[in-house]
């Protein structure tokens, strides 16, 4: 119980900085209105191309601008750890008499109540633009919950860089890491239409399986051959994130 009431009030505390930033929510929709108004009724018309898998580019798009959100929001989680390490704060945690590993869960989160949030704003976006979920309402929350719980595995990579590093400038410029995973995918063509190198690159991307999985939902429905390659790698990704950003937190509070 100790430690549930210690990271509840760590996380209360990471929320609350966060939610005094508008900027850092308002960003997240202006972005998502950049990807659906440049690409989406631009590029409306590949739909009409041999194999294409929906009929309405926008709720292809749809999975893309989720998963790349919260893919680049790992950096930003990372950040707030790191300004408390910097600041003094982190050690003053530290030396507090509550569970050291209160701060890690309750950054990890806040960095998934961020990706819901996030995520909740891009659906509710896609909705007013006419994208329609197949997948039903049911598949909406699956979408949502599947993408927070993307969010806070990123965040753990984030977080690893950023407890390795201790430099705001690696820290800040990790997007570059996190770019490539993100937009080597197909976000914006399905693989069939694919060809050369990036075909391939796609083919070993964690980040594509998780996305065509979410994308499924949204524009076929219950596609389960889709989906469970999607949840096998959202699953291993999150496992694997969480124990790379474990151990190494394990190590900086020794």
């Amino acid at each position: 119980m100790g430690l549930a009431r210690e990271t509840y009030y760590i996380y209360l505390r990471d929320l609350k900085t966060w939610l005094a930033q508008p900027a850092a929510v308002v960003s997240t929709v202006l972005s998502s209105a950049f990807v659906f108004l440049f690409f989406g009724s631009p590029l409306k018309s590949v739909v009409t191309l041999p194999g294409f898998p929906a009929d309405d580019y926008q709720a292809y798009l749809t999975g893309m601008v989720i998963v790349m959100t919260v893919v680049f929001s790992g950096a930003d989680a990372a950040m707030a750890m790191l300004t408390d390490i910097l600041s003094g704060y982190f050690d003053k945690l530290l030396l507090a008499p509550i569970n050291r590993f209160s701060v890690l869960l309750g950054s990890l989160l806040t960095a998934g109540t961020r990706a819901l949030i996030q995520v909740v704003i891009i659906v509710l976006m896609a909705t007013a633009l006419g994208v329609s979920f197949k997948g039903g309402v049911i598949g909406a929350l699956v979408v949502i919950v599947a993408a927070a719980i993307f969010g806070i595995a990123w965040a753990c990579l984030g977080l690893a860089i950023a407890l390795k590093t201790k430099s705001a400038q690696v820290t800040q410029s990790s997007w570059l890491l996190f770019m490539p995973l993100a937009f080597l995918t197909t976000g914006f063509m399905p693989k069939e239409l694919l060809t050369g190198w990036f075909k391939v690159a796609v083919t070993i991307n964690p980040v594509d399986y998780v996305m065509s999985g979410i994308r499924a939902i949204i524009i076929q429905g219950w596609a389960w051959g889709a989906i469970l390659p999607g949840l096998w790698a959202l699953v291993a990704t999150t496992v694997s994130m969480t124990a790379i950003a474990t151990w190494l937190y394990r190590r900086a509070t020794a």
